[in-house]
């Protein structure tokens, strides 16, 4: 079905920009990207549904966070060929999160963080990749592509049956199969490698390490996030991050 009517978040980039980055804990430098939903029927772009909205990079720990479109408004898209340089204007508010953001890593390095203090940066960290919990895996991928991994799977099916019936032999048909598995291995391999979704716990771990939240602090920041029917909230698991958070300590 996929094949035939898909939405697909498709990724623009758009320029760089300065943001807090919650793994870095401190501001950093970022890749602008614009991210927007588009309806596919048949491999061809219907247009787009629903509001855009800004995806940043971290240029120093690659972690992506996602950004309301209106904090740096632009009329006009800039060429692609011009992003690497292009920094549009951000509003007021961007400057002062970064600066409530700076101030709390502060205390919090100092032991003065305490309270709702507290609550509202691991509240903050989760919600700087609520929107990433949301995506499927294969989100970012066009149904062309799909269709393309498809057809040279039935290709390669094909020419092994023919193969196989013309010399009466079983290996080019056991050959083909070998080749179909390798090709699905191969397009999950890339699907887990590139998606934001497969490492998102990794970098929400990250963030809260610092932290160490509780499970109670982690159940209170899902819980209103499941209050406004953020997907998020239902799909973050408070053990399956804590237990992430374990292993980075281990490791550390």
């Amino acid at each position: 079905m996929s094949l035939l009517n898909a939405t697909v978040l498709c990724v623009r980039p758009i320029g760089v920009t300065s943001d807090f980055c919650p793994v870095c804990r401190c501001e950093r430098r970022f890749r602008l990207a614009q991210a927007e939903h588009r309806r596919y029927t048949l491999c061809i772009n219907q247009g787009r549904q629903g509001q855009p909205h800004h995806e940043l990079t971290c240029l120093v720990c690659a972690c992506k966070v996602e950004r309301p479109a209106e904090e740096r408004p632009i009329e006009i898209l800039p060429d692609p060929k011009s992003c690497g340089t292009h920094e549009p204007e951000s509003l007021p508010v961007v400057r002062a999160r970064i600066n409530d953001c700076i101030a709390m890593e502060e205390a919090l390095a100092s032991g003065r963080l305490k309270g709702e203090d507290r609550e509202e940066m691991i509240r903050h960290t989760l919600w700087c990749f609520a929107r990433i919990y949301d995506e499927e895996p294969t989100e970012r991928i066009k149904p062309a592509y799909k269709l393309l991994v498809l057809l040279v799977a039935i290709a390669v099916g094909v020419l092994g049956y023919w193969a196989w019936r013309s010399t009466d032999h079983w290996w080019p048909l056991a050959g083909a199969v070998v080749a179909i598995v390798l090709l699905a291995l191969a397009h999950i391999y890339w699907v887990t490698t590139h998606s934001p979704r497969k490492r998102v716990r990794t970098w929400l771990a990250q963030s809260l390490l610092p932290l160490n939240p509780t499970r109670e602090e982690i159940r209170r920041a899902r819980a209103e996030m499941q209050g406004k029917r953020v997907n998020a909230g239902f799909r973050i698991r408070s053990e399956k991050v804590l237990a992430k958070i374990e292993k980075l300590k281990a490791g550390s």
